[in-house]
């Protein structure tokens, strides 16, 4: 039996990196086995274990994680934006410092589908590229993370461009967002997060919202970070009447399904936008963030506006057009998910190969 431990931002009630965690897990299942064991360090060891059906150990405490890598034989690291500084230095550190107690316990270390940057501090540009050479196997999940490692000394290594793990997940029904809504009422999904913005940015958004909303539109708020996108998604939506703010079953399966009952999606984080991409969902994005820039021209199907130039009479300009071709935008999101997912991904057959 393969036991494998993740590390990851994993623990935190971010639906978008749950999903990343409940795709990997999927994946290793499904392509190694059910009996593989795999352990997570997780913020919340406990619920994650319940709710993943996985072991899981505390993400803060080293005796316990160096006591997990101990009994395994691969440590994956990954996915999501774990090498990344714009959030604070410790970031940077505390990941690579599980991948260093791995590598000098003799362990196998893979970097899975990970999205690297932004990383502005020379010191942790430093650090990664240094530790990156001694890593197995390394996998990114876009063009940009790759050039990123290369530019922080990464050689002689092959450094593997996949999709997003979320990207693999597949609706399996239809919800409805309320019991009994109009048959042919399309449906807006609106995923929203606090960032530093000027105090205007979210006027232009209900006004983009207002728009929709006298087109007879449903407009839906989906947050995904409890508490800090159901503050903004609520504070929003008291000033769109009609409007509602999504308050069913946070699992990542729930929220994945629930997305795919709408007709177009506009979104902050990565992870609703490759949600949206999964469920075959046209989007646009508000970038802020390189990362969620980089999935939308990868998808090839939506259009990105960056935060912190949004115009809203543009986007709506924009919008007009998108809205009345639905069915080839839908088309173009289903057909390059599947280009997307045609790869297979190699970094699965490494972990096998490290098991057997």
């Amino acid at each position: 039996m393969g036991r494998i431990v993740l590390s990851g931002y994993y623990g935190f009630d971010n639906i978008g990196d749950e999903a990343v965690m409940y795709s990997i897990i999927k994946t290793l299942k499904e392509e190694i086995g059910d009996n593989t064991e795999i352990t997570v360090l997780s913020n919340e060891p406990e619920k994650t274990a319940s709710a993943y059906h996985v072991e899981a150990v505390n993400r803060w405490k080293y005796k316990q994680i160096i006591d997990a890598i101990k009994k395994s034989d691969v440590l994956i690291s990954g996915g999501g934006s774990l090498l990344q500084d714009i959030t604070g230095w410790k970031s940077v550190v505390y990941y690579l410092s599980i991948v260093v107690i791995a590598k000098l316990l003799r362990k196998k270390v893979v970097f899975y589908a990970q999205g690297i940057g932004p990383v502005n501090m020379k010191f942790n540009r430093f650090l990664i590229g240094w530790i990156a050479n001694r890593v197995d196997y390394i996998s990114v999940r876009d063009e940009h993370s790759k050039e990123e490692l290369i530019k922080m000394g990464v050689k002689n290594k092959k450094i593997e461009v996949v999709a997003d793990p979320v990207l693999t997940l597949k609706v399996s029904s239809k919800e409805s967002p309320k019991e009994s809504p109009k048959a042919d009422q399309k449906r807006l999904g609106v995923y929203l997060r606090n960032w530093n913005v000027e105090d205007h940015f979210f006027d232009k958004i209900k006004e983009i919202l207002n728009w929709f909303s006298q087109k007879g539109w449903e407009i839906v708020f989906i947050p995904m970070h409890d508490p800090e996108d159901v503050e903004i998604s609520k504070k929003i939506s008291h000033s769109l009447p009609g409007s509602i703010v999504y308050a069913g079953d946070r699992s990542p399966q729930s929220i994945l399904e629930f997305t795919g009952t709408m007709d177009y999606v506009i979104g902050m984080r990565l992870h609703s936008l490759i949600m949206a991409a999964a469920a075959g969902v046209p989007h646009l994005g508000l970038s802020y963030d390189p990362k969620v820039k980089s999935f939308v021209e990868t998808m090839k199907a939506g259009k990105v506006i960056d935060i912190h130039q949004l115009d809203e009479k543009e986007v709506i300009n924009y919008l007009e057009s998108a809205i009345t071709n639905l069915d080839e935008l839908k088309a173009t999101v289903k057909s390059r998910r599947n280009q997307l997912l045609e790869q297979k991904n190699m970094a699965v057959e490494f972990i096998k190969d490290c098991i057997s």
